[in-house]
This record gives structure tokens, sequence and C-alpha cells, in this order.
């Protein structure tokens, strides 16, 4: 094989952007919803994000993210975030956690129940904070999709 002298510096860095072009691809992080109470005072938030290898939702009253609460998806959630459409299901087999987001982004509806006393038989490292979460009942919401 006879490359011209152009073409053999020029090889490495084709390599390396087929390389980076490759891992970026695989390397994209998961989209996330930020979602906002509608009618409620104070506001609540609930954030879905995957920041490692499960999807958590993260919860905070008024404003500022100040009492944050944190509770890690079952691993059966299905989470699907788009522009178009929100659509988050959890549930575990002990009935401790119940969740569904489903909607457009604009307009969307959010069921929480979590039973601290149910879960925590599952996973000791949770507090009664937990429970924070629950709407009691459906309300409505309007979600930030990021990376969708």
């Amino acid at each position: 094989m006879n490359l011209t002298r152009a073409a053999r510096r020029a090889a490495p860095t084709l390599l390396l952007f087929a390389i980076s072009t490759m891992a970026s691809g695989a390397a994209q992080p998961a989209p996330s919803a930020t979602c906002r109470s509608v009618g409620l005072d104070p506001e609540r938030t609930w954030r879905f994000d995957k920041p490692g290898p499960a999807w958590q939702v993260t919860h905070w009253r008024g404003a500022t993210q100040k009492d944050v609460v944190r509770l890690a998806l079952p691993a059966n959630a299905v989470v699907r975030l788009s522009r178009e459409a929100v659509d988050v299901t959890a549930r575990t087999s002990n009935g401790g956690i119940d969740i569904r987001l489903s909607g457009a982004p604009a307009q969307a509806q959010l069921d929480i129940y979590v039973s601290y006393e149910l879960e925590v038989n599952v996973d000791s490292s949770l507090t009664p904070a937990i429970d924070d979460l629950n709407t009691d009942g459906p309300v409505g919401v309007r979600c930030d999709v990021d990376g969708a």
C-alpha cells in the first residue's frame, strides 16, 4: 500500500476523530426532567435523572433546593423522557414505591406514593424524609426536559 505523505500525516488525526466520534455516541448522558407543580404553594419540584447506573427522583419545596430528598427508582422503572412526552412508571413488588408521570411536558400528571415503613425493609439507608416525595394523589406538573 503506497500512501502519499499527506495521507500518512492525516491518518492519525482521522483515527482519533473516528474513535472520539464513536465514544461520544456511546457516552451520551440520559435525558432528565425537572417537573414543577402547578397551583401548589409553595411550589414543589421533582427531578428525574440518571446520574449513575440507576434512575432517581429528587424532590424539594420552594424556590431553593433546601431539604432535598433523593430516592433511587426500582430497577424495573420505565423512564421515557422527550420533548414531546414524559413517561415514568416505577413500582416495587412490596408496594412501597408507586410512581407515575405521564403527559406532554407542558401539561403532565404526577402521582407518587412512597411508604418509608415498607421501603426501609428493602433499603435500610432510607429515612422517613422520603415520605415527603408523596403527592397525595395526582398533581399537575410542567416539566423541562434536558438532553432529549
